[in-house]
């Protein structure tokens, strides 16, 4: 057992959080069940650069097992550990702007709504996401694709410098014009390489943008067709967006989901900056298909993200995604048929109802629109390989019964088998859509730049200190150290890196989704109960 008094002495007592206390829960909160109770030893809750090197530097001291908390919304619960520290970098959030340089510099545990709320001039932009609650640090370290990537690029090619904190406690700060080969090398693969894999980020300096329209304002909404009553019309509308040759200034994203009384709709999220006049103009073939519903209007950026603000600390899901990139023009109606039937196969199977609570089961399917000037950049320029893709989509899965685990598990292996081929290269899949089950993820997620993240991995982090079940290894080593304090339960054969990453995930599930089951949830009316309850069964866990 690890004695942390040496750590304890060099933080502020409300700094250190243990199991069985609501603060605890809190910091660990993530809304996904099946990874919902992963109970790490403490949470570090880091307030200045300090505060993680001397985390980091006992942890790896001690080999204890660490992982980074900044937004929380590792598809994979990633952010969590078994036994060790998970260091909560939520208190740093700082963030300022500099309007003649037009860069922003963000610390590292801030979220968008933390940066996107700084921002005291509306048309400014820094190129982030739509959820306010998403982690800075880890949407840009995994590529990060914007409504505006389309105009400005990725979030990651955006970034100007980046301040880590190594392994061994160390603080680096890296460019792409640094003198240092080596940290060049360390810049080209934070770009892009992921969370989780060579350090702790605390600081990044990126551009800012001016946006088209002299007032601050975008074009927002949604326009939609119900299914499937108008499953003529919706089809002419994907091919016609699939035909067609977008502006850069407009964005499309789509959305395959049902509303209440099990109504299902095909989507399009439309984002347009410039004005209303030409934002009609743009998709006027679309509109002219008679979609069952339209609120585009103008609007401030930072009021088009509040209505994408909704954290649900009362979710009592299990959810699992898969992901996939596809090609320019390769939305073609056989692609279309294909993602409706499975949606369709999937509804079926997790038992939509006629409610759409946060506690009701779910699918859907959606793509984020890339392309323009995500596709300029050489597919070696960054981690983020897949620079032909111009949609990167996702089939997300949300049900309510533990048993019904291996049942999904099942289905999306026939998601892979039946999209995966239509996917860039048959394999192209968007790290920041983090998917456990997906095999052979090393090229999935960067094509052929896995080769040399693994010598930047070996240069910054050769005992593989920082590292999860889909983390870059180092060169010449396939396993993990064996911690005393590990990251991942090695029961079920989590631990063994010939089992199928299916059954990984599965293992996973076997420990954790048990201990959340909706008669221990109950029914919290605020979120202080729902804090408190996960305390109480985390306290019941322990006393085992």
């Amino acid at each position: 057992m690890t004695d942390f008094t040496v750590l304890k002495q060099k933080l502020a007592t409300d700094q250190v959080l243990e199991p069985g206390t609501p603060e605890y829960s809190k910091a660990v909160f993530i809304g996904n069940l099946n990874y919902r109770m992963t109970m790490p030893a403490l949470v570090i809750q880091a307030r200045s650069v300090k505060d993680v090197e001397n985390t980091v530097y006992f942890a790896w001291q001690n080999r204890v097992r660490l992982t980074v908390k900044n937004g929380g919304h590792s598809y994979m619960g990633y952010c969590l550990n078994e036994g060790g520290i998970v260091l909560d970098l939520s208190g740093m959030k700082a963030c300022s702007i500099d309007k003649e340089k037009m860069t922003v510099t963000i610390e590292g545990g801030a979220t968008w709504k933390d940066v996107y709320y700084k921002f005291d001039d509306p048309t400014l932009i820094a190129i982030g996401g739509q959820c306010p609650g998403v982690g800075v640090s880890g949407f840009t370290l995994g590529g990060g694709i914007s409504p505006f990537s389309r105009q400005y690029g990725l979030g990651c090619d955006n970034v100007l410098e980046m301040t880590m904190v190594t392994y061994e406690g160390n603080v680096v700060t890296v460019s792409k014009n640094d003198h240092d080969e080596k940290k060049r090398d360390l810049f080209w693969a934070l770009c892009g390489g992921g969370g989780g894999n060579f350090g702790v980020m605390v600081k990044m300096t990126c551009k800012i943008h001016k946006l088209r329209d002299a007032r601050g304002t975008v074009v927002c909404g949604h326009i939609s067709w119900n299914l499937p009553q108008q499953k003529g019309d919706f089809e002419k509308a994907v091919k016609a967006f699939n035909d067609s040759k977008c502006p850069q200034d407009l964005t499309i994203d789509m959305i395959w989901s049902h509303g209440k009384n099990k109504q299902l709709t095909g989507g399009m999220t439309v984002i347009y900056n410039g004005g209303q006049d030409a934002a009609n103009k743009a998709i006027k073939y679309l509109l002219d298909l008679k979609p069952a519903s339209n609120n585009l209007k103008p609007m401030k950026w930072t009021d088009w993200v509040h209505t994408s603000e909704g954290w649900e600390p009362f979710s009592q899901a299990y959810h699992h995604h898969a992901s996939f990139i596809f090609a320019e023009g390769k939305i073609t109606r056989e692609l279309n048929t294909k993602i409706s039937d499975i949606v369709a196969e999937a509804s079926r199977l997790v038992g939509i109802t006629d409610q759409d609570g946060p506690n009701d089961p779910k699918c859907l399917f959606l793509w984020d629109h890339m392309g323009a000037a995500t596709s300029r950049p050489d597919a070696r320029a960054t981690p983020f390989y897949w620079r032909q893709g111009h949609y990167a989509s996702e089939i997300k899965l949300l049900w309510t019964k533990p048993e019904q685990g291996p049942k999904m598990m099942d289905f999306f292996a026939k998601c892979y088998k039946v999209l995966g081929p239509y996917a860039i290269e048959q394999k192209a899949a968007y790290l920041n859509y983090i998917d456990g089950g997906v095999d052979n993820w090393q090229e999935a997620y960067y094509g052929r730049n896995y080769h040399r993240l693994q010598k930047v991995k070996t240069e910054w982090d050769p005992e593989n200190f920082f590292r999860n079940l889909q983390s870059v290894q180092p060169l010449f080593q396939d396993s993990a150290p064996n911690d005393r304090n590990i990251a991942l339960p090695v029961s079920g054969g989590v631990g063994d890196p010939e089992l199928p990453q299916i059954e990984k995930v599965e293992a996973l599930w076997e420990k954790y989704a048990p201990l959340a089951t909706p008669t221990l949830l109950g029914s919290p009316k605020t979120e202080e109960e729902v804090y408190e309850r996960d305390a109480e069964i985390r306290r019941q866990i322990l006393n085992e």
